[in-house]
C-alpha cells in the first residue's frame, strides 16, 4: 500500500487489469486472490474507475483505521483531495462528497447504507476487502449484495484477499475467481519460546531483530494494553534509547496513526494490533516479532452478549503477519510459539457468524430482506444460535412472531449500535432520557477509554448524587470534556477514545425524536430503567458489597471486574463479559451500574416471582420456612419464618435427611441401639423363614421420620431415646424371638455379672470374660437355639486375651494345663483349678 504514485504502475495487479475487467463485465461477481504486495487494495478501485464502470465503487474494510488511511493513499495517487473523487466514510467520520467515485467505508457502515438505501443507487461496484477474517458484517454485506443483483444484474462484486479458500468461495457464489502474483521476498521463520512476560520478550527480540536486520520491525500484540506493556519493557531495558518506537491501534489519534506510519531518523519499531496485518502496511519493515495471539468475541449464550477472549491465530493470520517481513527485502519473523504448537493451530481464521452472538445480525437481515427468514447466506448461521438470535430481537420488539420485521425494528435498525443499545436508545427516547443514555450506550458500544489511575480519580469524578458506578464514572468524564473542564488528578484515559465516545454519543442521541424536558440532568433511575429494556439478562447479585461474587440467571457463577467502582451489594447491571483465565467456568463482568430493586421492578416486572419453600438452616440448626423474592430464578431477597402446621411432614423430612447426613448427631443412638440392629440382621440370617425386618435404608428412614414427628429442630432431637423406637418396628412375638435366638448377654456359671455379646451379620457372636469366670463351663455355649457357637475371648487377670477359641472343650483338655502352670507363678494369690 506504501508504493508511491510513481510505482503504482509496476504493481502486481495491474498486470491483470484487463483480465479482472473482463471478468467483473461477464460475471457481475468476482474472488480476487492477491499475495501480499500485490497492490490489491489501491490499485482495483482505480481499475475499476478506468475500466467504465459507472457510479460509485465502494470497498469495505473491516476497520475504520485502515478506511481512512487507506482513502487516503489513493487519494494521494489519483492527485485530489480526500472528500473530493477519493472518500472514506467510518461510523462516526468521513470525508466524502457528492464528488466521490471511490468511497472507502467500514462493513458495518456499508450495511446501514444498504438498509437506508436498499437499491444502491449510485453505485456501480461493491470491493469486500479482506474477506479471509469473515466477519460477521462481511458475510452480511457479501450476501446482501448478492441478493440485489437478482434486481440489479448491473452491478458488480468483487471479493478479495490474500489467504482464502478461493475455489469454495467462488463455487458458492458462481463468481469466477482470478489470482494475482504478489512482490514478495523470502521471509525466514524463526520460533522463540517466550519467557514470563510474553511483552517483555517481544521487545527484547524486536531490538536484536533491528540490529541484526539493519531494518524496521513491526510487532504484533492482541490489544492496547499489551501494546503499552511492551513499550514499558522496551523503556525499562533502555532500547528507547537506540530504536525509535512506536504504538499503532484503532484507538490513537490519528496524527498518531500517521505518524506509526512515517518513516524515523533511525531504525524504528512499530508495536501494532492486527490492525497492521492486512491493508494497512506499514513501510521500511525487515522484521516481524509475533505474539501470536488476538482478541476475538465469542457468544456468551447464557447471557445473550459476546464475551471478549484471547486465543491463538490461525496459521493464515500468522502468514499474513510473516509476510509484512518480506515487502521490501528478504525478511525474519520471530513468532513467539513453538512448531509444534504453530501445527496444531487452526489453518484459517473461523467465520464470525459461528462463533458470536447474532441477534444483530438477524435485525440486519430484517432490515433489507422484510424478515429474519430465507437470506442467501455464504455459511448459514447455526439453527440454534440463529433462533436464540430472532428470540432476542421478538423480546425486544424489533420483529414479530414471524420474524418479520416491526416499526419499532426499522427504527432500532436504523441506529448505529447493537439492538439490545437500540432498544435502550428507543426507551430512553420515551422516558425522557435520551441525553444522558446516549452516553451509556456510547460508552456500552465503543472502546474503554479510561486506561487507569487510582479509584479516588474515578470517584472524583462523580457528581453529588451519584452512587459509584462504571458507567455513570465514564459518563461524566464525558461530561466535562464536552463543557471544558479538567478532570481529576490522577485519572488517566485514552482522550481521543474519549472523544470518539463523545462523538458517538452526540450522533446516537439523534437516532430517536427528544423530549422536551430530555436534559442532562435527568435522574440515573430513569436511565437505568430504559438500559434494562436492552438488557433484562444482563443483571446480576452480588450476595455481598465486599466481595467480587456474582450471581446471575440460572447461579451462573460470576465476579465483580476488579477494576470497577461498584461498591453497593445487591442488583448489578453488567453490560461487558470478558473471560477469566483464573476459572473458565466464571466470568469476569465489568461496565456495571448499581441497581434498585424498585428501578428493576419498573421495567422488568415480570422478572420477579415470590415463591415459599422449606429448607434447613446451618447457622440455626433447624428447618424455616423461607419466603424468596427471586429475579430471574436468582434469590435476592428471603424471609425465614417457622414451619406451620401444614408444614410439618415436609419439615420431619428435612430434619430426618440431615440425622441421615450426619449434620445432626443422635446422641440417644448409641451403642444399645446398633447392637439391637445386628442381632435383628444375625437372627434374620440364622432363621430366613422368620421373614424378619432387617433394618434396611427405608426402615432406618422410616424410624428417623418417626423420632422427629412434629419437630423442626436440631437440639429437639438430639437427646431423644432412640432404642424403644428401634425395637418398635417389630412386632412382640418377633421382638421376644430375637432376645431368645440372640440374647445381649450370657450367664456364666462364676462371676459378678453376665457375660455381654457383641454381635455382627456374617460372623460369629463373640464374648470376652475372665478365665476364672469360665470355671465350670465345659463346652462353647452357643445362640440360635444351639445352631451358632459363640467365639470366646479368654481374659487373664490383667483383663488382656490369653486366648481367642469357639472350642472351649479343647482349651480346657490341651492348652489350659500348661498355662495354667504359668498364671500361678505370674498371679499366685489368683484361685487356680
Amino acid at each position: 500500500m506504501r508504493s508511491g504514485p510513481h510505482d503504482s504502475a509496476s504493481l502486481p495487479v495491474r498486470a491483470i487489469a484487463g483480465q479482472l475487467l473482463e471478468s467483473v463485465r461477464a460475471c457481475g461477481r468476482l474472488v480476487l486472490t492477491a499475495e501480499t504486495g500485490s497492490g490489491k487494495t489501491t490499485q482495483v478501485p482505480q481499475i475499476l474507475l478506468e475500466g467504465g464502470v459507472t457510479g460509485q465503487v465502494l470497498v469495505l474494510e473491516p476497520r475504520r483505521l485502515a478506511a481512512r488511511m487507506v482513502a487516503r493513499r489513493v487519494a494521494a495517487e489519483m492527485g485530489t483531495r480526500p472528500g473530493e473523487r477519493v472518500g472514506w466514510r467510518t461510523r462516526f467520520d468521513a470525508a466524502w462528497s457528492a464528488a466521490t467515485r471511490i468511497g472507502f467505508l467500514t462493513e458495518g457502515v456499508f450495511l446501514r447504507m444498504l438498509v437506508d438505501d436498499p437499491p444502491l443507487r449510485g453505485v456501480g461496484a461493491v470491493v469486500v476487502d479482506e474477506f479471509h477474517e469473515r466477519s460477521l458484517q462481511g458475510d452480511l454485506a457479501v450476501a446482501g449484495v448478492c441478493r440485489l443483483q437478482a434486481r440489479r444484474p448491473d452491478l458488480k462484486l468483487l471479493i478479495m484477499s490474500a489467504t482464502l479458500d478461493a475455489d469454495r468461495l467462488s463455487e458458492r457464489l458462481g463468481a469466477r475467481r482470478v489470482h494475482a502474483a504478489g512482490r514478495q521476498h523470502p521471509v525466514t521463520i524463526r520460533h522463540a519460546t517466550p519467557g514470563r512476560d510474553v511483552c517483555e520478550t517481544a521487545a527484547l527480540q524486536a531490538a536484536r531483530l533491528a540490529e541484526e536486520m539493519a531494518g524496521d520491525v513491526l510487532v504484533f500484540m492482541p490489544g492496547a494494553r499489551e501494546i503499552e506493556r511492551t513499550m514499558a519493557a522496551a523503556r525499562q531495558h533502555g532500547l528507547d534509547r537506540v530504536l525509535v518506537w512506536r504504538r499503532l491501534h484503532g484507538s490513537m489519534p490519528p496524527a498518531e496513526q500517521d505518524l506509526a506510519l512515517e518513516p524515523a531518523s533511525g531504525p524504528r519499531v512499530v508495536v501494532a494490533t492486527n490492525v497492521a496485518q492486512t491493508s494497512i502496511t506499514v513501510p521500511g519493515v525487515r522484521g516481524v516479532v509475533d505474539a501470536g495471539t488476538a482478541r476475538v468475541h465469542r457468544a456468551d449464550h447464557r447471557r445473550g452478549l459476546d464475551a471478549l477472549r484471547l486465543e491463538p491465530i490461525s496459521r493464515a493470520a500468522a502468514d499474513q503477519r510473516a509476510g509484512r517481513a518480506g515487502r521490501v527485502a528478504p525478511g525474519v519473523c520471530v513468532r513467539l510459539w513453538s512448531e509444534q504448537d504453530h501445527v496444531r493451530r487452526a489453518e484459517f481464521d473461523q467465520p464470525e457468524i459461528e462463533r458470536v452472538e447474532l441477534s444483530d445480525a438477524a435485525l440486519q437481515v430484517a432490515a433489507c430482506a422484510g424478515s429474519v427468514h430465507d437470506f442467501p447466506w455464504l455459511d448459514p448461521p447455526e439453527p440454534q444460535a440463529w433462533a436464540r438470535a430472532v428470540e432476542t430481537l421478538q423480546r425486544l420488539g424489533a420483529v414479530d412472531a414471524l420474524g418479520a420485521l416491526t416499526q419499532a425494528g426499522a427504527a432500532m435498525a436504523r441506529v448505529p449500535a447493537a439492538p439490545r443499545l437500540a432498544a435502550a436508545l428507543r426507551a430512553a427516547a420515551a422516558g425522557g432520557c435520551l441525553v444522558r443514555a446516549s452516553r451509556w450506550v456510547a460508552v456500552a458500544a465503543e472502546r474503554d477509554f479510561v486506561r487507569g489511575g487510582d479509584r479516588g480519580a474515578l470517584l472524583a469524578c462523580l457528581e453529588h448524587g451519584d452512587e459509584p458506578g462504571d458507567l455513570v464514572v465514564r459518563e461524566r468524564i464525558l461530561q466535562r470534556l464536552a463543557e471544558g473542564r479538567s478532570l481529576p488528578r490522577g485519572l488517566q484515559i485514552v482522550e481521543e477514545a474519549a472523544r470518539e465516545a463523545l462523538r458517538a454519543a452526540e450522533r446516537l442521541a439523534r437516532a430517536f425524536p427528544r423530549s422536551s424536558g430530555d436534559t442532562a440532568g435527568v435522574s440515573t433511575e430513569r436511565v437505568a430503567v430504559a438500559m434494562l429494556r436492552g438488557f433484562a439478562d444482563g443483571v446480576a447479585w452480588r450476595p455481598d458489597p465486599q466481595r467480587p461474587h456474582l450471581l446471575a440467571a440460572g447461579r451462573r457463577k460470576a465476579v465483580l471486574d476488579r477494576d470497577s467502582v461498584v461498591q453497593a451489594g445487591g442488583l448489578v447491571l453488567c453490560l461487558q463479559a470478558d473471560e477469566n483465565p483464573a476459572d473458565p467456568d466464571t466470568q469476569i463482568l465489568s461496565m456495571a451500574e448499581p441497581l434498585q430493586e424498585s428501578w428493576v421492578r419498573a421495567a422488568l416486572p415480570e422478572a420477579f416471582e415470590v415463591v415459599e419453600r422449606l429448607a434447613w438452616n446451618p447457622q440455626s440448626r433447624a428447618v424455616e420456612r423461607l419466603e424468596e423474592v427471586l429475579f430471574a430464578g436468582v434469590s435476592v431477597d428471603r424471609t425465614a419464618r417457622p414451619p406451620r402446621l401444614q408444614d410439618h411432614a415436609q419439615a420431619e423430612r428435612l430434619l430426618a435427611e440431615r440425622i441421615r447426613e450426619g449434620e445432626v448427631m443422635l446422641r440417644g443412638w448409641d451403642e444399645s441401639v446398633t447392637q439391637w440392629i445386628e442381632r435383628v440382621r444375625c437372627v434374620a440370617a440364622w432363621f430366613p423363614e422368620q421373614q424378619l425386618l432387617t433394618y434396611e435404608a427405608d426402615d432406618l428412614e422410616l424410624i428417623r421420620l418417626e423420632l422427629c414427628s412434629g419437630l423442626h429442630r436440631a437440639s429437639q432431637v438430639e437427646d431423644l431415646p432412640c432404642l424403644e423406637a428401634v425395637r418398635g418396628v417389630l412386632d412382640p412375638v418377633s421382638r421376644a424371638f430375637v432376645e431368645r435366638m440372640a440374647p445381649a448377654q450370657l450367664a456364666l456359671p462364676e462371676g459378678p455379672r453376665p457375660m455381654r455379646l457383641q454381635y455382627e451379620l456374617g460372623k460369629p457372636p463373640r464374648g470376652a470374660a475372665r478365665i476364672q469366670h469360665l470355671y465350670g463351663l465345659e463346652r462353647t455355649p452357643t445362640v440360635a437355639g444351639g445352631r451358632v457357637p459363640i467365639t470366646l475371648e479368654i481374659l487373664g487377670p490383667n483383663m488382656r486375651p490369653l486366648q481367642v477359641t469357639s472350642d472351649l472343650a479343647n482349651f480346657w483338655k490341651t492348652l489350659y494345663p500348661s498355662l495354667r502352670n504359668e498364671l500361678r507363678r505370674r498371679y499366685p494369690r489368683h484361685a487356680w483349678r
